[in-house]
C-alpha cells in the first residue's frame, strides 16, 4: 500500500476528520508528537519537535549525552508522517491517527535514534532476500481502579466469569482497536490481579509493529475514560504474575508461509526456520537490554514464572526463551517470549529480525531442544537478572550493526543512568515506590 495526500484528504473529508494526532515513540517506546488541525496537517509539512525527545528518561527528564546537550541547545528534528500507517480512530469521532518517522532538517536522513527507521533497514534487508517478513504480538498489562487498587485480588486465569465481570470496559477496548484498523483475535484474563492479555492478529511485521504502538495507547485511552487505570510496567507486584510482549514471527514468499515447509530431517523440520532459531539463540543475551529495559522487567526474570531465565528453546514449549510452533502447516512460526511488555516494540522486532538474519546468513549450531523442565538442569546459559548486568552483554558489533553506533553509546548511557538513578532513590525489599513512580502511570 503507498497511500497518497489526495487519499488521506478524501478520507479525512469523508470521515470529518478535525484533528490529527500525529505520533512517534520515544526510546522507552512511549507515544510523543503533536495534535494538528486537520487543514495543516493536509498542507503536508509535517512539524519540528524537540531532538532530545530520544534520550531523556522515562519522567522527561533532560540531562547531557553526546545526542545532544546543553552546548546544541536541544534543536529540532523534523517528523513527517507515513501516510500508510493512517489511520481513522475508532476511540472517538473527528480524529484520525498517524505514526511518523523523524528526520535531520537540513539533510532530510533519518534520526539514528529513531527505532522505526531501525526497524525499517532490517525490512529491507529481508525483502532484499525475497521475504516477506509476518509477526503477531502478544502482550499482558494490569487494571487498576481510579486510585491504582487492583481490579480484583485472586488469581482466575482464564476465567469466563471474571472477563465477563471486565466486560463493560473491555468490549469498548476492543471495539476501538477494532474501529482503528487493528483486528483482535482474543482476550483473556491472565494469571495476575487485574491482570489481561489481548492478542493481535497476524500480519505483516511494520504494520504489527505500529499497531502495537497503537493498541497500548488505545488500551490506556479507553480504560481511563471508565475510571480505569492501566499498566504494561513489566512487573507491578513482586510476586505476582509480570507483564510480558510475545513475538511470534514467520517469514514468507508470495504469501506462502516459507516456515510451512517440510525439507530438512531436523526436529524443526525446515532449513530457514531452523537458522532464523540459531540466530534468535545465538544474540538472546545481547539483546536483552532492549527487551527488558527497565529495572522493574528483570524482577519478573525468574524461573517458573514463564518468562525465561536461560538461552533455551523448545517445541511448544513455555519455559523456555523460543518456543517452536512446527505441524501447523501456514501457522508454523517462532515465538520469542523474552520481551517485557514495556520495551519499546520498534527495537523489539529490530533486534529479533536482526537476529534472525544473522542465522539465515552463518552456520551456527542449533541448541539441544529443552525436554521436560529448563529451570533444574543447570547446563543452560541463564541470563542477566539485573538491569547491569544486560548492560554488560549489549556493547557488541551485533548490536551496533543492528541500531548503530549512535544509538547503541546514547542508549547505554541513558541506561547506566537509569541504573545509578535507582541505586541512588529505590529503598525497600521488592518493587520499590521509585519504580512504581517512575513506571506505573506511563511505561
Amino acid at each position: 500500500m503507498t497511500r497518497t495526500w489526495a487519499d488521506v484528504a478524501r478520507l479525512c473529508e469523508e470521515n470529518d476528520v478535525h484533528t490529527v494526532e500525529c505520533l512517534f515513540v520515544d526510546t522507552w517506546g512511549i507515544p510523543r508528537g503533536k495534535r494538528i488541525p486537520t487543514r495543516q496537517f493536509l498542507r503536508g509539512a509535517g512539524y519540528a519537535i524537540a531532538n532530545v525527545v530520544y534520550t531523556w528518561d522515562p519522567t522527561c527528564f533532560i540531562f547531557g549525552t553526546p545526542w545532544v546537550d546543553e552546548t546544541d541547545g536541544f534543536p529540532d528534528m523534523h517528523a513527517m508522517p507515513d501516510l500508510d500507517s493512517f489511520r481513522i480512530a475508532g476511540w472517538t469521532d473527528g480524529v484520525a491517527v498517524v505514526i511518523c518517522d523523524t528526520f535531520h532538517p537540513n539533510s532530510h536522513t533519518p534520526i539514528e535514534m529513531d527505532a522505526r527507521a531501525m526497524l525499517k533497514r532490517q525490512i529491507a534487508r529481508f525483502s532484499d532476500q525475497g521475504f516477506e517478513v509476518n509477526a503477531a504480538t502478544e502482550l499482558e498489562c494490569h487494571f487498576f481502579t481510579s486510585d491504582w487498587q487492583p481490579l480484583y485480588s485472586d488469581i482466575n486465569c482464564y476465567s469466563i466469569a471474571r472477563g465477563a465481570e471486565m466486560e463493560y470496559f473491555m468490549l469498548d477496548i476492543r471495539e476501538s482497536l477494532r474501529k482503528t484498523g487493528i483486528e483482535v483475535e482474543a482476550s483473556n484474563v491472565e494469571y495476575g490481579p487485574g491482570q489481561t492479555e489481548i492478542n493481535l492478529r497476524y500480519g505483516p511485521i511494520m504494520e504489527m509493529a505500529d499497531a502495537t504502538v497503537l493498541f497500548k495507547y488505545i488500551v490506556r485511552l479507553v480504560a481511563k475514560r471508565h475510571g480505569i487505570n492501566t499498566t504494561f510496567m513489566a512487573k507491578p507486584y513482586l510476586t505476582e504474575a509480570g507483564n510480558g510482549m510475545h513475538v511470534h514471527q514467520s517469514l514468507s514468499r508470495d504469501g506462502v508461509n516459507v516456515f510451512a515447509e517440510r525439507d530438512e530431517d531436523t526436529v524443526v523440520g525446515n532449513v530457514v526456520m531452523r537458522k532464523y532459531l540459531t540466530g534468535l539463540l545465538a544474540h538472546h543475551r545481547e539483546l536483552q537490554l532492549v527487551m527488558t529495559p527497565t529495572v522493574s522487567g528483570y524482577k519478573r526474570v525468574e524461573d517458573y514464572s514463564f518468562s525465561p531465565t536461560q538461552v533455551t528453546w523448545g517445541l511448544d514449549h513455555r519455559l523456555v526463551g523460543v518456543r517452536s510452533i512446527v505441524g501447523a502447516g501456514d501457522a508454523n512460526r517462532l515465538e520469542v517470549r523474552w520481551a517485557a511488555a514495556d520495551a519499546n516494540p520498534y527495537l523489539v522486532l529490530a533486534g529479533c529480525l536482526a537476529a534472525g538474519m544473522d542465522g539465515l546468513m552463518s552456520e551456527y549450531p542449533l541448541l539441544p531442544q529443552v525436554m521436560g523442565d529448563p529451570h533444574a538442569d543447570e547446563s543452560w546459559d541463564r541470563l542477566p537478572t539485573s538491569l547491569r548486568g544486560a548492560i554488560e552483554n549489549f556493547d557488541t558489533p551485533f548490536t551496533r550493526a543492528t541500531f548503530g553506533d549512535t544509538f547503541v553509546e546514547n542508549f547505554l548511557i541513558m541506561q547506566n543512568r537509569e541504573a545509578d538513578e535507582f541505586d541512588h532513590n529505590a529503598a525497600g525489599e521488592g518493587v520499590t515506590e521509585w519504580e512504581i513512580a517512575r513506571y506505573r502511570a506511563v511505561i
